[in-house]
C-alpha cells in the first residue's frame, strides 16, 4: 500500500463535466487549427473548470457546515443517554430496596391475610344467596296440607 498512491474523491456536479468533456471531444474532432477559435475554446474550458472548482468549494462548505453540527448533537444524545441510564439504574435500586423492607413483608403478609378472608367471606355470601333463592323457590310453591285418612284409625 505505500506503494500505491492515494486518490481523493469529492461530490461534484456532473454537467459541467459533461460539458467539458464535450468541448474537448470538439477540439479533438477538428481537423483545422484556428488559432484565435483555439484560445475561444481554452478561454471557455477554463471559464468551465472555474465552474466546477466553485460549485465544489460550495459543496465542501456546506458539508463542513453540516459536520460542524453533528458533534453537539452527538454530545447531547450522549448525556440524553447517561440520564435515561442514571434513571434506570435508580429504579432498579429503588426496586431492591423495597423488597429488602422487613416492616413493608409484614403489612404484604397482612394483606394477603385480608384478601384470603374476603374470598372466603365472598364464597359464603354466594352461599347464602344460592340458599335464600332455594328458601324463595320454596315458599312460592303451593302448601300441600295432609290429608285426613278415609278410615278412621281403630284405638288400641
Amino acid at each position: 500500500m505505500e506503494g500505491q498512491k492515494e486518490e481523493e474523491y469529492e461530490l461534484i456536479p456532473l454537467s459541467p463535466l459533461r460539458k467539458l468533456e464535450k468541448r474537448i471531444e470538439e477540439l479533438e474532432k477538428k481537423t483545422s487549427f484556428s488559432q484565435k477559435e483555439f484560445y475561444k475554446d481554452l478561454v471557455d474550458i477554463i471559464r468551465i473548470n472555474q465552474q466546477i472548482v466553485n460549485e465544489v468549494v460550495k459543496a465542501n462548505d456546506s458539508l463542513r457546515i453540516e459536520l460542524a453540527r453533528i458533534p453537539p448533537r452527538i454530545e447531547e444524545l450522549v448525556e440524553k443517554l447517561d440520564e435515561l441510564l442514571g434513571y434506570i439504574k435508580e429504579a432498579a435500586s429503588e426496586e431492591v430496596k423495597v423488597e429488602e423492607r422487613v416492616e413493608d413483608k409484614g403489612l404484604i403478609k397482612k394483606i394477603e391475610e385480608l384478601i384470603e378472608t374476603n374470598k372466603r367471606i365472598s364464597d359464603s355470601l354466594s352461599e347464602l344467596a344460592s340458599n335464600i333463592e332455594e328458601l324463595q323457590a320454596k315458599l312460592k310453591r303451593p302448601l300441600i296440607l295432609p290429608r285426613k285418612p278415609l278410615i278412621p284409625k281403630k284405638p288400641l
